[in-house]
Protein backbone atom coordinates (compact mmCIF):
# COMPACT_ATOMS: atom_id res chain seq x y z
CA UNK A 1 0.00 0.00 0.00
CA UNK A 2 2.63 2.47 0.86
CA UNK A 3 4.71 1.76 -2.39
CA UNK A 4 1.50 2.03 -4.21
CA UNK A 5 1.23 5.72 -2.44
CA UNK A 6 5.09 6.40 -2.87
CA UNK A 7 4.30 5.47 -7.10
CA UNK A 8 1.40 7.30 -6.99
CA UNK A 9 3.16 10.02 -6.30
CA UNK A 10 6.28 10.29 -6.56
CA UNK A 11 6.57 8.72 -9.86
CA UNK A 12 3.78 9.11 -11.85
CA UNK A 13 3.47 12.55 -9.73
CA UNK A 14 -0.50 12.62 -9.19
CA UNK A 15 0.01 13.74 -5.78
CA UNK A 16 -2.93 15.82 -4.30
CA UNK A 17 -2.69 19.47 -5.73
CA UNK A 18 -4.36 22.12 -3.24
CA UNK A 19 -8.01 21.03 -4.50
CA UNK A 20 -7.32 17.56 -3.65
CA UNK A 21 -7.26 16.66 -6.78
CA UNK A 22 -3.92 14.29 -8.38
CA UNK A 23 -1.59 17.39 -9.52
CA UNK A 24 -0.19 15.87 -13.46
CA UNK A 25 -3.80 14.10 -14.52
CA UNK A 26 -5.51 17.79 -13.56
CA UNK A 27 -3.01 20.01 -15.60
CA UNK A 28 -0.44 20.10 -12.73
CA UNK A 29 3.01 22.31 -14.73
CA UNK A 30 5.58 19.95 -15.64
CA UNK A 31 8.95 21.31 -16.76
CA UNK A 32 12.04 19.66 -17.80
CA UNK A 33 15.09 19.17 -15.92
CA UNK A 34 18.19 18.91 -17.36
CA UNK A 35 20.06 17.50 -14.49
CA UNK A 36 17.75 14.66 -14.58
CA UNK A 37 16.83 14.37 -18.21
CA UNK A 38 13.27 14.20 -17.24
CA UNK A 39 9.95 16.31 -16.52
CA UNK A 40 9.46 17.25 -13.14
CA UNK A 41 6.43 19.11 -11.36
CA UNK A 42 7.58 22.98 -11.05
CA UNK A 43 8.92 24.14 -7.68
CA UNK A 44 10.75 20.39 -7.13
CA UNK A 45 14.40 20.63 -5.83
CA UNK A 46 17.11 18.36 -7.31
CA UNK A 47 20.35 17.23 -6.28
CA UNK A 48 22.83 14.29 -5.52
CA UNK A 49 21.70 12.15 -1.80
CA UNK A 50 24.68 13.37 -0.22
CA UNK A 51 23.17 16.89 -0.23
CA UNK A 52 20.39 15.96 1.72
CA UNK A 53 21.49 13.41 4.30
CA UNK A 54 24.29 13.39 7.01
CA UNK A 55 27.91 11.42 6.35
CA UNK A 56 27.00 8.09 6.02
CA UNK A 57 28.23 6.32 8.81
CA UNK A 58 29.42 2.33 8.73
CA UNK A 59 28.83 -0.37 11.26
CA UNK A 60 30.45 -1.77 14.05
CA UNK A 61 33.09 -4.42 13.36
CA UNK A 62 33.08 -7.44 16.08
CA UNK A 63 34.55 -11.26 15.51
CA UNK A 64 33.02 -14.02 16.45
CA UNK A 65 33.66 -14.27 19.46
CA UNK A 66 31.96 -11.53 20.72
CA UNK A 67 28.31 -12.57 19.08
CA UNK A 68 26.39 -14.22 22.26
CA UNK A 69 23.31 -15.23 23.58
CA UNK A 70 20.04 -13.37 23.57
CA UNK A 71 21.63 -12.04 26.47
CA UNK A 72 23.90 -9.38 24.53
CA UNK A 73 22.56 -6.26 22.38
CA UNK A 74 20.61 -6.63 19.71
CA UNK A 75 22.26 -6.26 16.60
CA UNK A 76 20.81 -5.50 13.01
CA UNK A 77 23.25 -7.63 10.20
CA UNK A 78 23.00 -8.40 6.59
CA UNK A 79 20.79 -11.64 8.04
CA UNK A 80 18.14 -9.50 8.47
CA UNK A 81 18.02 -9.12 4.76
CA UNK A 82 15.44 -11.18 2.35
CA UNK A 83 16.64 -11.84 -0.98
CA UNK A 84 14.20 -9.39 -2.02
CA UNK A 85 15.60 -6.80 -0.44
CA UNK A 86 13.21 -7.06 2.78
CA UNK A 87 13.14 -6.75 6.60
CA UNK A 88 13.35 -10.42 8.00
CA UNK A 89 12.71 -11.26 11.30
CA UNK A 90 13.51 -14.02 13.14
CA UNK A 91 16.97 -13.01 12.00
CA UNK A 92 18.98 -11.15 15.18
CA UNK A 93 22.41 -11.56 15.94
CA UNK A 94 23.52 -10.69 19.28
CA UNK A 95 26.44 -8.64 20.50
CA UNK A 96 28.44 -8.89 23.90
CA UNK A 97 31.53 -6.71 22.45
CA UNK A 98 31.85 -2.57 23.83
CA UNK A 99 29.42 -0.73 22.26
CA UNK A 100 30.14 3.04 21.27
CA UNK A 101 27.06 5.91 21.15
CA UNK A 102 27.96 6.06 17.36
CA UNK A 103 26.65 2.36 16.91
CA UNK A 104 23.37 2.80 18.45
CA UNK A 105 20.48 2.74 16.37
CA UNK A 106 16.61 3.05 17.41
CA UNK A 107 13.60 1.90 15.67
CA UNK A 108 12.69 3.59 12.33
CA UNK A 109 16.40 4.13 11.25
CA UNK A 110 17.37 3.94 8.02
CA UNK A 111 20.08 1.42 6.85
CA UNK A 112 21.32 -0.02 3.67
CA UNK A 113 23.60 -3.16 3.29
CA UNK A 114 26.82 -2.38 2.08
CA UNK A 115 27.78 -6.29 2.01
CA UNK A 116 26.18 -8.80 -0.52
CA UNK A 117 26.59 -12.58 -0.63
CA UNK A 118 23.81 -12.86 -3.25
CA UNK A 119 24.59 -14.11 -6.88
CA UNK A 120 22.79 -11.07 -8.52
CA UNK A 121 23.33 -8.41 -6.12
CA UNK A 122 19.46 -8.35 -4.81
CA UNK A 123 20.63 -7.11 -1.44
CA UNK A 124 23.73 -4.65 -2.36
CA UNK A 125 22.45 -0.84 -1.20
CA UNK A 126 18.59 -1.70 -0.50
CA UNK A 127 17.46 0.17 2.62
CA UNK A 128 15.47 -1.03 5.60
CA UNK A 129 14.35 0.38 8.90
CA UNK A 130 15.25 -0.49 11.99
CA UNK A 131 11.60 -1.96 13.68
CA UNK A 132 9.81 -1.79 16.89
CA UNK A 133 11.15 -5.29 18.55
CA UNK A 134 13.64 -3.48 20.60
CA UNK A 135 14.24 -0.02 22.15
CA UNK A 136 17.56 0.06 20.25
CA UNK A 137 19.91 -1.68 18.29
CA UNK A 138 23.80 -1.83 17.45
CA UNK A 139 24.42 -2.19 13.31
CA UNK A 140 27.11 -4.87 11.97
CA UNK A 141 29.71 -3.16 9.53
CA UNK A 142 28.00 -4.89 6.79
CA UNK A 143 24.96 -2.23 7.32
CA UNK A 144 25.45 1.67 7.14
CA UNK A 145 23.22 4.24 8.54
CA UNK A 146 21.98 7.32 6.90
CA UNK A 147 20.79 10.14 8.40
CA UNK A 148 18.36 12.27 6.58
CA UNK A 149 18.60 15.65 6.40
CA UNK A 150 16.18 18.22 5.14
CA UNK A 151 14.58 15.27 3.24
CA UNK A 152 11.79 13.12 4.80
CA UNK A 153 13.20 9.59 6.06
CA UNK A 154 10.23 7.60 4.23
CA UNK A 155 10.43 9.17 1.22
CA UNK A 156 14.16 8.66 1.09
CA UNK A 157 13.26 5.12 2.27
CA UNK A 158 11.15 4.19 -0.71
CA UNK A 159 13.34 5.94 -2.98
CA UNK A 160 16.06 3.99 -2.38
CA UNK A 161 13.59 0.82 -2.81
CA UNK A 162 12.75 1.80 -6.51
CA UNK A 163 14.21 -0.65 -9.29
CA UNK A 164 16.01 2.08 -10.79
CA UNK A 165 18.09 2.92 -7.99
CA UNK A 166 18.55 -0.87 -7.47
CA UNK A 167 19.50 -1.18 -11.35
CA UNK A 168 22.04 2.44 -10.62
CA UNK A 169 23.59 0.79 -7.69
CA UNK A 170 24.95 -2.32 -8.66
CA UNK A 171 28.11 -1.12 -10.43
CA UNK A 172 29.20 0.11 -7.13
CA UNK A 173 29.81 -3.16 -5.75
CA UNK A 174 32.86 -4.57 -6.05
CA UNK A 175 33.77 -8.36 -5.46
CA UNK A 176 33.07 -12.12 -6.57
CA UNK A 177 32.00 -14.00 -4.08
CA UNK A 178 31.18 -11.61 -1.73
CA UNK A 179 30.18 -7.67 -2.63
CA UNK A 180 31.25 -4.89 -1.15
CA UNK A 181 29.49 -1.32 -1.81
CA UNK A 182 31.22 1.96 -2.42
CA UNK A 183 28.94 4.16 -0.37
CA UNK A 184 29.93 7.04 -2.63
CA UNK A 185 27.57 5.37 -5.21
CA UNK A 186 24.46 6.44 -2.55
CA UNK A 187 25.72 9.96 -2.36
CA UNK A 188 26.09 10.63 -5.99
CA UNK A 189 23.01 9.18 -6.77
CA UNK A 190 20.55 11.97 -8.49
CA UNK A 191 17.12 12.59 -6.87
CA UNK A 192 14.35 14.76 -7.11
CA UNK A 193 13.19 16.14 -3.50
CA UNK A 194 9.47 17.34 -3.38
CA UNK A 195 8.47 19.99 -1.39
CA UNK A 196 8.81 19.17 2.52
CA UNK A 197 5.04 20.07 3.30
CA UNK A 198 4.39 17.22 0.46
CA UNK A 199 6.54 14.99 1.96
CA UNK A 200 5.09 15.66 5.41
CA UNK A 201 1.63 14.79 3.85
CA UNK A 202 3.29 11.40 2.39
CA UNK A 203 4.72 10.32 5.69
CA UNK A 204 1.65 11.00 7.68
CA UNK A 205 -0.45 8.95 5.32
CA UNK A 206 1.70 5.78 5.94
CA UNK A 207 2.40 6.19 9.54
CA UNK A 208 -0.31 3.69 10.27
CA UNK A 209 0.36 1.64 7.51
CA UNK A 210 4.54 1.62 8.83
CA UNK A 211 3.24 0.95 12.96
CA UNK A 212 1.02 -1.66 11.51
CA UNK A 213 3.82 -3.48 9.56
CA UNK A 214 5.96 -3.29 12.33
CA UNK A 215 3.38 -5.13 14.55
CA UNK A 216 2.91 -8.01 12.34
CA UNK A 217 6.43 -8.43 12.29
CA UNK A 218 6.09 -8.91 16.23
CA UNK A 219 3.59 -11.17 15.90
CA UNK A 220 5.25 -13.07 13.23
CA UNK A 221 8.09 -13.78 16.07
CA UNK A 222 5.53 -14.38 18.39
CA UNK A 223 3.45 -17.36 16.32
CA UNK A 224 7.49 -18.51 14.90
CA UNK A 225 8.40 -19.11 19.11
CA UNK A 226 4.90 -20.52 19.64
CA UNK A 227 5.45 -23.17 16.70
CA UNK A 228 8.95 -23.66 17.70
CA UNK A 229 8.08 -24.78 21.20
CA UNK A 230 4.88 -26.96 20.33
CA UNK A 231 5.79 -28.32 17.51
CA UNK A 232 7.97 -30.82 19.22
CA UNK A 233 5.44 -31.53 21.60
CA UNK A 234 3.25 -32.58 18.44
CA UNK A 235 5.71 -34.83 16.89
CA UNK A 236 6.27 -36.65 20.14
CA UNK A 237 2.96 -37.31 20.87
CA UNK A 238 2.58 -35.27 23.67
CA UNK A 239 -0.14 -33.17 22.96
CA UNK A 240 -2.99 -33.61 20.38
CA UNK A 241 -4.68 -31.18 17.87
CA UNK A 242 -7.94 -29.65 17.83
CA UNK A 243 -7.42 -26.82 15.11
CA UNK A 244 -10.71 -24.31 16.05
CA UNK A 245 -9.96 -24.41 19.33
CA UNK A 246 -5.53 -23.75 19.24
CA UNK A 247 -6.43 -21.23 16.82
CA UNK A 248 -8.64 -19.38 18.95
CA UNK A 249 -5.71 -19.89 21.57
CA UNK A 250 -3.06 -18.32 19.18
CA UNK A 251 -5.54 -15.62 18.12
CA UNK A 252 -6.05 -14.75 21.57
CA UNK A 253 -2.44 -14.63 22.35
CA UNK A 254 -1.54 -12.52 19.19
CA UNK A 255 -4.13 -10.16 19.82
CA UNK A 256 -3.17 -9.68 23.28
CA UNK A 257 0.84 -9.40 23.04
CA UNK A 258 0.47 -6.05 21.03
CA UNK A 259 -1.44 -4.69 24.16
CA UNK A 260 1.29 -6.05 26.82
CA UNK A 261 4.40 -8.08 25.55
CA UNK A 262 6.07 -8.65 28.62
CA UNK A 263 2.87 -10.14 29.99
CA UNK A 264 1.97 -12.24 27.27
CA UNK A 265 5.42 -13.31 26.82
CA UNK A 266 4.66 -14.97 30.57
CA UNK A 267 1.46 -16.33 29.97
CA UNK A 268 2.34 -18.27 26.78
CA UNK A 269 5.22 -19.84 29.00
CA UNK A 270 2.58 -20.69 30.94
CA UNK A 271 1.14 -22.38 28.36
CA UNK A 272 3.74 -23.64 26.67
CA UNK A 273 4.93 -25.65 29.66
CA UNK A 274 1.15 -27.20 30.05
CA UNK A 275 0.60 -28.18 26.52
CA UNK A 276 2.50 -31.53 27.02
CA UNK A 277 -0.40 -32.01 30.18
CA UNK A 278 -3.38 -30.88 29.07
CA UNK A 279 -5.90 -31.23 26.07
CA UNK A 280 -6.61 -28.25 23.35
CA UNK A 281 -9.83 -27.53 25.39
CA UNK A 282 -7.94 -27.26 28.78
CA UNK A 283 -5.24 -25.44 27.16
CA UNK A 284 -8.08 -23.00 25.99
CA UNK A 285 -9.44 -22.63 29.72
CA UNK A 286 -6.16 -22.04 31.06
CA UNK A 287 -5.27 -19.35 29.15
CA UNK A 288 -8.70 -17.82 30.15
CA UNK A 289 -8.02 -18.15 33.67
CA UNK A 290 -4.66 -16.36 33.31
CA UNK A 291 -6.53 -13.43 31.49
CA UNK A 292 -8.04 -12.73 33.91
CA UNK A 293 -6.07 -12.95 36.55
CA UNK A 294 -3.12 -11.10 34.91
CA UNK A 295 -5.93 -8.55 33.58
CA UNK A 296 -4.78 -5.37 35.89
CA UNK A 297 -1.73 -6.62 36.41
CA UNK A 298 1.71 -5.08 34.44
CA UNK A 299 4.64 -6.84 34.42
CA UNK A 300 8.01 -5.41 34.01
CA UNK A 301 11.66 -6.77 33.60
CA UNK A 302 13.81 -6.63 36.70
CA UNK A 303 17.00 -5.39 35.64
CA UNK A 304 19.70 -8.38 35.97
CA UNK A 305 22.86 -7.36 37.71
CA UNK A 306 24.93 -6.54 35.13
CA UNK A 307 22.22 -3.98 33.57
CA UNK A 308 22.23 -2.21 37.24
CA UNK A 309 26.08 -2.32 37.27
CA UNK A 310 26.19 -0.76 34.29
CA UNK A 311 23.46 2.03 34.58
CA UNK A 312 24.96 2.64 38.28
CA UNK A 313 28.80 3.20 36.41
CA UNK A 314 27.40 5.10 33.84
CA UNK A 315 25.40 7.46 35.67
CA UNK A 316 28.37 8.13 37.33
CA UNK A 317 30.73 8.46 34.43
CA UNK A 318 28.11 10.92 32.61
CA UNK A 319 28.55 12.65 36.36
CA UNK A 320 32.00 13.31 36.10
CA UNK A 321 32.27 14.06 32.46
CA UNK A 322 29.55 17.00 32.65
CA UNK A 323 31.57 18.58 35.92
CA UNK A 324 34.41 18.75 33.28
CA UNK A 325 32.54 19.95 30.80
CA UNK A 326 31.42 22.86 33.01
CA UNK A 327 35.48 23.12 33.86
CA UNK A 328 36.14 23.72 30.60
CA UNK A 329 37.55 20.88 28.79
CA UNK A 330 37.82 20.34 25.02
CA UNK A 331 35.54 17.58 23.13
CA UNK A 332 38.43 15.71 22.35
CA UNK A 333 40.21 15.85 25.84
CA UNK A 334 36.07 14.37 26.82
CA UNK A 335 35.65 11.74 24.60
CA UNK A 336 39.58 11.02 25.75
CA UNK A 337 38.61 10.47 29.34
CA UNK A 338 35.11 8.81 28.61
CA UNK A 339 36.67 6.53 26.54
CA UNK A 340 39.60 5.58 28.60
CA UNK A 341 37.20 4.90 32.03
CA UNK A 342 34.87 3.08 29.53
CA UNK A 343 37.13 0.46 28.93
CA UNK A 344 38.15 0.12 32.32
CA UNK A 345 35.09 -0.51 33.33
CA UNK A 346 34.12 -2.62 30.50
CA UNK A 347 37.33 -5.20 31.51
CA UNK A 348 37.27 -4.95 35.07
CA UNK A 349 32.75 -5.64 35.11
CA UNK A 350 32.64 -4.52 38.65
CA UNK A 351 30.97 -1.65 40.32
CA UNK A 352 32.88 1.30 40.66
CA UNK A 353 32.27 1.27 44.41
CA UNK A 354 34.37 -2.47 45.09
CA UNK A 355 36.95 -1.36 42.29
CA UNK A 356 40.56 -1.60 44.39
CA UNK A 357 44.37 -0.46 43.73
CA UNK A 358 45.05 -3.68 42.60
CA UNK A 359 42.31 -4.27 39.90
CA UNK A 360 44.00 -0.95 38.12
CA UNK A 361 47.34 -1.80 38.58
CA UNK A 362 46.72 -5.32 36.97
CA UNK A 363 44.43 -2.94 34.21
CA UNK A 364 47.48 -0.92 33.72
CA UNK A 365 49.83 -3.86 33.19
CA UNK A 366 47.62 -6.42 31.20
CA UNK A 367 47.06 -3.20 28.99
CA UNK A 368 51.02 -2.00 28.24
CA UNK A 369 51.73 -6.36 27.70
CA UNK A 370 48.81 -6.19 25.00
CA UNK A 371 49.32 -3.42 23.31
CA UNK A 372 53.11 -2.62 23.76
CA UNK A 373 52.46 0.92 24.81
CA UNK A 374 54.53 3.52 25.99
CA UNK A 375 55.51 4.15 29.29
CA UNK A 376 53.96 7.65 28.34
CA UNK A 377 50.39 5.98 27.50
CA UNK A 378 50.08 4.51 30.55
CA UNK A 379 50.80 7.41 32.62
CA UNK A 380 48.08 9.40 30.80
CA UNK A 381 45.76 6.49 31.09
CA UNK A 382 47.19 6.81 35.41
CA UNK A 383 46.46 10.39 35.20
CA UNK A 384 42.57 9.90 33.92
CA UNK A 385 41.95 7.36 36.16
CA UNK A 386 43.56 9.38 39.29
CA UNK A 387 41.42 12.24 38.28
CA UNK A 388 38.03 10.36 37.86
CA UNK A 389 38.13 8.71 41.25
CA UNK A 390 39.61 11.69 42.80
CA UNK A 391 36.79 13.32 41.86
CA UNK A 392 34.43 10.20 42.90
CA UNK A 393 36.03 10.74 46.35
CA UNK A 394 35.63 14.49 46.53
CA UNK A 395 32.13 14.21 45.69
CA UNK A 396 31.71 11.70 48.17
CA UNK A 397 30.39 8.32 45.96
CA UNK A 398 33.50 6.31 47.37
CA UNK A 399 35.29 5.98 50.37
CA UNK A 400 38.97 6.73 49.39
CA UNK A 401 40.31 7.06 45.59
CA UNK A 402 42.06 3.12 44.60
CA UNK A 403 44.93 5.23 42.42
CA UNK A 404 46.09 7.12 45.46
CA UNK A 405 48.43 3.96 45.89
CA UNK A 406 49.27 3.88 42.29
CA UNK A 407 52.50 6.17 41.54
CA UNK A 408 53.41 8.30 38.47
CA UNK A 409 55.21 5.95 35.90
CA UNK A 410 59.31 6.69 35.28
CA UNK A 411 59.47 7.81 31.79
CA UNK A 412 62.24 8.11 29.67
CA UNK A 413 63.51 12.08 29.50
CA UNK A 414 64.61 11.91 25.69
CA UNK A 415 66.14 14.55 23.53
CA UNK A 416 63.61 14.70 20.85
CA UNK A 417 64.40 16.29 17.11
CA UNK A 418 63.48 19.81 15.88
CA UNK A 419 64.17 20.97 12.39
CA UNK A 420 67.60 22.65 11.09
CA UNK A 421 67.92 25.46 9.28
CA UNK A 422 68.88 23.16 6.59
CA UNK A 423 65.83 21.17 7.03
CA UNK A 424 63.87 23.72 6.65
CA UNK A 425 64.99 25.41 3.53
CA UNK A 426 64.69 21.47 1.49
CA UNK A 427 61.59 21.61 3.09
CA UNK A 428 60.08 24.93 1.44
CA UNK A 429 62.24 23.62 -2.26
CA UNK A 430 59.67 20.59 -2.27
CA UNK A 431 56.16 22.81 -1.67
CA UNK A 432 54.95 23.17 -5.17
CA UNK A 433 51.72 24.54 -3.81
CA UNK A 434 51.65 28.04 -2.32
CA UNK A 435 49.60 26.65 0.19
CA UNK A 436 51.82 24.22 1.40
CA UNK A 437 54.30 26.80 1.99
CA UNK A 438 52.56 29.73 3.49
CA UNK A 439 51.54 26.81 5.81
CA UNK A 440 55.18 25.74 6.57
CA UNK A 441 56.24 29.33 6.91
CA UNK A 442 53.52 30.03 9.54
CA UNK A 443 53.45 26.86 11.74
CA UNK A 444 57.15 27.50 11.81
CA UNK A 445 57.44 31.52 12.88
CA UNK A 446 53.98 31.25 15.05
CA UNK A 447 54.85 28.31 16.62
CA UNK A 448 51.01 27.44 17.01
CA UNK A 449 49.22 24.22 17.63
CA UNK A 450 48.01 22.14 14.85
CA UNK A 451 44.66 22.45 16.20
CA UNK A 452 45.12 26.20 16.26
CA UNK A 453 46.12 26.39 12.42
CA UNK A 454 42.43 24.36 11.48
CA UNK A 455 40.39 26.91 13.20
CA UNK A 456 41.65 29.62 11.51
CA UNK A 457 40.04 32.40 9.49
CA UNK A 458 41.27 34.87 6.68
CA UNK A 459 40.36 37.81 9.21
CA UNK A 460 42.32 36.04 11.87
CA UNK A 461 45.39 37.68 9.62
CA UNK A 462 46.49 41.31 10.70
CA UNK A 463 49.48 41.75 8.12
CA UNK A 464 50.06 45.68 8.60
CA UNK A 465 51.46 44.21 12.04
CA UNK A 466 52.17 40.71 11.26
CA UNK A 467 50.05 39.20 13.58
CA UNK A 468 46.91 36.66 13.96
CA UNK A 469 44.31 35.75 16.75
CA UNK A 470 44.36 32.28 17.74
CA UNK A 471 42.10 30.21 19.80
CA UNK A 472 44.34 27.71 22.26
CA UNK A 473 43.30 24.95 24.32
CA UNK A 474 39.86 25.75 25.82
CA UNK A 475 39.21 28.52 23.43
CA UNK A 476 41.21 30.42 25.22
CA UNK A 477 42.35 33.42 22.43
CA UNK A 478 46.09 34.66 22.21
CA UNK A 479 48.03 36.82 19.93
CA UNK A 480 51.00 35.22 18.05
CA UNK A 481 53.27 37.00 15.55
CA UNK A 482 55.01 35.75 12.30
CA UNK A 483 57.61 36.80 9.79
CA UNK A 484 58.01 38.35 6.37
CA UNK A 485 58.42 35.58 4.82
CA UNK A 486 55.40 33.77 6.18
CA UNK A 487 53.80 37.07 5.22
CA UNK A 488 54.65 37.33 1.28
CA UNK A 489 53.75 33.62 1.09
CA UNK A 490 50.52 34.25 3.14
CA UNK A 491 49.29 36.94 0.93
CA UNK A 492 50.52 34.80 -1.97
CA UNK A 493 48.47 31.85 -1.38
CA UNK A 494 44.87 34.23 -0.91
CA UNK A 495 45.48 35.69 -3.74
CA UNK A 496 45.40 32.86 -5.72
CA UNK A 497 42.12 31.86 -4.04
CA UNK A 498 38.97 31.44 -5.92
CA UNK A 499 36.45 30.18 -3.50
CA UNK A 500 34.73 32.03 -0.85
CA UNK A 501 35.04 29.64 2.38
CA UNK A 502 36.23 31.76 5.78
CA UNK A 503 38.84 29.67 6.33
CA UNK A 504 42.40 30.30 6.22
CA UNK A 505 43.67 26.82 5.03
CA UNK A 506 41.46 24.72 2.42
CA UNK A 507 41.68 21.62 0.31
CA UNK A 508 43.19 21.91 -2.92
CA UNK A 509 40.24 20.24 -4.68
CA UNK A 510 36.50 21.41 -5.22
CA UNK A 511 34.49 22.19 -3.01
CA UNK A 512 37.56 23.56 -0.89
CA UNK A 513 36.86 22.58 2.22
CA UNK A 514 38.51 23.64 5.65
CA UNK A 515 41.68 21.69 6.25
CA UNK A 516 41.31 19.56 9.52
CA UNK A 517 43.42 18.41 11.65
CA UNK A 518 44.41 15.47 10.35
CA UNK A 519 44.44 17.22 6.77
CA UNK A 520 47.13 19.11 8.19
CA UNK A 521 49.02 16.36 9.34
CA UNK A 522 49.02 14.25 6.76
CA UNK A 523 49.64 16.55 4.03
CA UNK A 524 52.99 17.35 6.23
CA UNK A 525 54.23 13.91 6.07
CA UNK A 526 53.91 13.95 2.43
CA UNK A 527 56.03 16.46 2.28
CA UNK A 528 58.50 15.10 4.73
CA UNK A 529 58.63 12.12 3.05
CA UNK A 530 59.58 13.43 0.09
CA UNK A 531 62.43 15.88 1.30
CA UNK A 532 63.93 13.05 2.90
CA UNK A 533 62.80 14.43 6.93
CA UNK A 534 62.22 11.76 9.63
CA UNK A 535 59.36 12.42 10.76
CA UNK A 536 58.31 15.65 9.57
CA UNK A 537 54.85 16.76 11.66
CA UNK A 538 52.73 20.43 12.97
CA UNK A 539 54.09 19.80 16.77
CA UNK A 540 57.68 19.74 15.39
CA UNK A 541 57.79 23.15 13.83
CA UNK A 542 56.62 24.50 17.44
CA UNK A 543 59.27 22.29 19.31
CA UNK A 544 61.52 23.87 17.09
CA UNK A 545 60.66 27.64 17.72
CA UNK A 546 60.87 27.10 21.14
CA UNK A 547 63.75 25.73 20.99
CA UNK A 548 65.29 28.28 18.96
CA UNK A 549 63.73 31.22 21.31
CA UNK A 550 65.57 29.68 24.71
CA UNK A 551 68.28 29.07 22.83
CA UNK A 552 69.00 33.00 21.52
CA UNK A 553 68.35 34.11 25.26
CA UNK A 554 64.06 34.91 25.43
CA UNK A 555 63.36 34.91 28.97
CA UNK A 556 61.42 31.96 29.74
CA UNK A 557 58.20 33.54 30.75
CA UNK A 558 58.07 35.30 27.32
CA UNK A 559 58.25 31.83 25.48
CA UNK A 560 55.36 30.68 27.78
CA UNK A 561 53.74 33.40 26.53
CA UNK A 562 54.17 32.82 23.01
CA UNK A 563 53.65 29.01 23.01
CA UNK A 564 50.04 30.09 25.38
CA UNK A 565 51.88 27.50 28.27
CA UNK A 566 49.86 27.92 31.30
CA UNK A 567 52.33 26.21 33.54
CA UNK A 568 55.88 27.45 33.07
CA UNK A 569 57.08 23.72 33.77
CA UNK A 570 55.83 22.94 30.29
CA UNK A 571 57.76 25.54 28.60
CA UNK A 572 60.91 24.00 30.55
CA UNK A 573 60.53 20.65 28.89
CA UNK A 574 61.58 23.01 25.41
CA UNK A 575 65.03 24.01 27.70
CA UNK A 576 66.37 20.52 27.34
CA UNK A 577 65.66 20.11 24.18
CA UNK A 578 69.38 21.30 22.62
CA UNK A 579 72.53 20.98 24.91
CA UNK A 580 74.22 23.64 23.04
CA UNK A 581 74.23 26.36 24.92
CA UNK A 582 74.42 24.59 27.99
CA UNK A 583 78.29 23.38 26.32
CA UNK A 584 78.86 26.68 25.60
CA UNK A 585 78.41 28.35 28.95
CA UNK A 586 80.59 25.35 30.59
CA UNK A 587 83.26 26.66 28.76
CA UNK A 588 82.57 29.91 29.61
CA UNK A 589 82.12 29.76 33.41
CA UNK A 590 84.18 26.60 33.87
CA UNK A 591 86.78 26.22 31.13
Amino acid sequence: MAKQLYNYWFVQFDFPNEEGKPYKSNGGKMVWNDFLKRNMPEGWLVGYVKEFIAPIERGISYSSEEIASPNGFPMLNLACYSKAGDYRVGEMKYYSGHIKEEYKVFPFTLLIACTDMTQGADVIGRPILATEEYEWYVFSMDLAKITPNNIGKMYLYYTLRTPFYHRYIKPFASGTTVKHLNVKGVEDYKIAVPPICLQKSFENTIEDIKHQQMLLMKETLLLTKLRDELLPLLMNGQVSVNYDLLLCLFAQILYNATKNPMKEEVKTRIVTAMAQNLTPEQLLFLNTVLNDNFKNLEIKPLDDEMSQRNNANNELLNAFISAKKIEGCSDKTLHYYRSSIEALLAKLNKKIDVIVTNDIRNYLSDYQEERLSSRVTIDNLRRIFSSFFAWLEDEDYIGKSPVRRIHKVRTESLVKEVLSDENMEVLRDTCHEIRDLAMIDLLASTGMRVGELAKMNREDIDFQERQCVVFGKGNKEREVYFNARTKIHLKRYLESRKDTNPALFVSLSTPHNRLTISGVEVRLRQLGRKAGINKVHPHKFRRTLATMAIDKGMPIEQVQKLLGHVKIDTTLHYAMVNQTNVKIAHRKFIG
